[in-house]
């Protein structure tokens, strides 16, 4: 089939073929960077977090008794709950902890070596006790676990870095043993053991592996207590059952409210769960109005050429012709808009990337996007198409 008289008739009605073309290059803009942000938020959500997920327990202890409000007697209670949790039956390790991980609630500091003028690099960090490592389920890969005597007045502290945050300090690969500072040299902490992975509070933050865990005594009257709960495989259900009531018979001046950890990450990931969804509804509602589109204009352009049709028929022209011109007059027109929004695509990515901490898009997915597009337009012309080859010279004819 010759493409020269199809051009020449497509520039007889430039207006309308160039909307479409605009149409289609917006959808395949739009479209493939909402998948490529889609995809992302996805990637985000099922990475690993090198914590035991799974089989974590949360529970947050909230006092309302005045005893509370007295160092001496909170401390005491603190240790009494972690004994208990620690004992009962399907439980591997609990510990106190000043916030809980994946839950978009925490704490964030700075740090740099000490000595060092550059700016400090932002952390997340946890105030916990001896049992942390085992409480998470992370792995230690360097150094040593905190002892007793790490739990002190001190304000420079013997600290675990995870080794993503240790390789940012120290880029030699030597963290251990080494002091880092804040903004000030001011009691500096020391490296004494560095994890192999660990997030933080913040599943999207950009640092979320950048993790520091500091000891201390987590808790306190106003904010309550935190504890995390890991329990055997299979147990976690049935530990569960027994959190509550046992530790309001240990001490019934709190409050406590228990849920997994699982839970509280799908918590955390729902307002990108509902983004997940809206962005899917846009791409849904964008194909199904540029198919409408292209069904329009090639109606109308079927119903604008009747003559021109029965002319073609009646010298011979099958209906296969007249459904390959329709075809590949739309096949041109999508194709035009297709090279318009390959443009626009890149255009909108940038942008996203520089300006809203968005992620370069892989041209494989440009490449299903411009595939994706080609059978839309090809699709939504066929029935219009068809319809036209269909008439027959004789009908057409007596149309003028």
């Amino acid at each position: 089939m010759e493409i020269g008289p199809i051009i020449r008739a497509l520039g007889r009605s430039k207006t309308r073929f160039v909307l479409i073309t605009i149409e289609v290059a917006l959808t395949l803009a739009v479209v493939v960077n909402c998948v490529n942000m889609m995809a992302k938020m996805r990637r985000d959500m099922d990475r690993p977090t090198g914590i035991d997920e799974g089989n974590i327990i949360t529970v947050v202890s909230h006092p309302f008794s005045p005893d509370f409000k007295e160092e001496a007697y909170l401390d005491n209670a603190r240790k009494a709950d972690v004994e208990l949790l620690r004992s009962l039956p399907g439980v591997r390790a609990a510990e106190a902890i000043s916030a809980i991980p994946l839950s978009g609630s925490g704490s964030s500091s700075g740090y740099k070596p000490l000595g060092s003028t550059a700016h400090t690099l932002p952390t997340g960090f946890f105030y916990t006790g001896q049992g942390a490592l085992d409480a998470l389920g992370v792995r230690l890969i360097a150094g040593r676990n905190f002892v007793l005597s790490d739990i002190n007045e001190s304000e420079s502290k013997n600290v675990i870095v995870t080794k993503a945050f240790a390789d940012k300090l120290f880029p030699d690969g030597k963290a251990l043993g080494k002091q880092i500072q804040g903004r000030t040299p001011d009691n500096p902490h020391t490296i004494v053991g560095i994890l192999e992975h660990m997030h933080g509070s913040w599943p999207g933050w950009p640092f979320v592996n950048h993790v520091t865990l500091v000891p201390g005594k987590p808790g306190s009257f106003n904010w309550g207590v935190r504890y995390l709960i890991r329990t055997q495989p299979g147990q976690i259900d049935a530990v569960f059952r027994l959190i509550e009531p046992e530790m309001l018979k240990l001490n019934n001046g709190r409050n406590v409210t228990a849920a997994t950890l699982a839970d509280i990450k799908a918590d955390t990931f729902d307002a990108q769960l509902n983004i997940i969804t809206l962005l899917g509804a846009v791409i849904v509602l964008l194909i199904f109005v540029t198919s409408l589109g292209i069904v329009g204009i090639t109606s109308f352009s079927v119903t604008e050429r009747t003559h021109h049709i029965g002319t073609r028929r009646a010298v011979g022209a099958r209906k296969l012709d007249i459904l390959r011109y329709f075809m590949m007059e739309n096949w041109i027109v999508t194709s035009a808009g297709i090279a318009f929004g390959v443009v626009l695509t890149y255009a909108l990515n940038f942008l996203l990337v520089n300006f809203v901490s968005g992620e370069k898009m892989d041209w494989r997915l440009l490449a299903a996007g411009i595939l994706g597009m080609w059978i839309v337009g090809q699709l939504a012309a066929f029935f219009p198409a068809l319809r036209g080859a269909r008439i027959s010279p004789a009908t057409a004819t007596r149309s003028v």
